[in-house]
């Protein structure tokens, strides 16, 4: 296969309820997502969105089907093999606390992904972190702020720019705006809008809300209980200066 993406065939997954039954939280999904495009995964809390997550960063595997990434098979692939792959392919997840390290300054935590994923000398690792910081509008002032001074927006914002530092080609963002105020919730759509632009870098909201997954996305799937039963098409252009809003 040599177009670049990420195919989901058939998948589905099981996990045993608080009777040892088996309970599907996917069922038989199929979806292709592009390099270069915005997709988001949209339903109710227990429809199967972040679990669909698990199984795109590798945490889980699917009980049935496949995911090919670029043609591979990724539920054979071994914890080595997916540690190769993880500037190919990143996650932010809702809790940022999970991915920083309260104890170390921001820019400690933007560069340990680079230290253990990229070959990157001690210069090559600032400089990029610099360029980052510039990139996305974020004041370099917040290098040297420890983590665990940040505000709950400051945070989710480090932790996606801890995730972009690798410059993957696929980003996976887990309910990313949830519970942040609007001003907040700018901010983190705009560092995604100046990072596409710059590198291409697709992504895939898994989120409540239809207005910022129309503001970024191509493609809209809906889930419940574990099934897609719908999809929704965007004719914004996030490459644009000034991307239009769903009509």
């Amino acid at each position: 296969m040599d177009m670049e993406q990420i195919a989901v065939t058939h998948v589905s997954k099981d996990f045993p309820d608080a009777s040892g039954k088996p309970f599907s939280a996917l069922r038989d999904i199929s979806f292709v997502w592009t390099k270069g495009e915005n997709i988001s995964l949209m339903g109710e809390s227990g429809s199967g969105k972040s679990t669909m997550a698990r199984l795109l960063i590798g945490l889980d595997r699917p009980t049935q089907g496949k995911i090919l990434m670029d043609g591979e098979d990724t539920s054979k692939w071994s914890y080595n093999q997916w540690r190769r792959h993880r500037t190919k392919v990143q996650a932010v997840f809702q809790d940022a606390t999970g991915s920083l390290n309260r104890q170390f300054s921001v820019a400690r935590n933007l560069e340990e992904p680079l230290r253990n994923l990229t070959k990157l000398t001690s210069q090559e690792r600032k400089a990029r972190i610099l360029e980052l910081m510039d990139l996305t509008a974020t004041s370099r002032k917040l290098l040297d702020t420890p983590a665990r001074n940040l505000s709950g927006g400051e945070q989710r914002r480090v932790a996606l720019l801890r995730a972009l530092a690798v410059r993957p080609d696929y980003l996976i963002l887990d309910e990313l705006t949830s519970g942040l105020d609007l001003i907040s919730q700018k901010a983190i759509r705009e560092v995604l809008e100046a990072y596409h632009r710059e590198y291409r870098c697709s992504y895939l909201l898994i989120t409540h809300d239809m207005k910022f997954a129309y503001s970024l996305s191509q493609r809209i799937y809906e889930l419940e209980r574990g099934q897609i039963i719908r999809i929704g098409q965007s004719n914004i252009d996030i490459n644009s200066k000034n991307p239009k809003e769903r009509t």
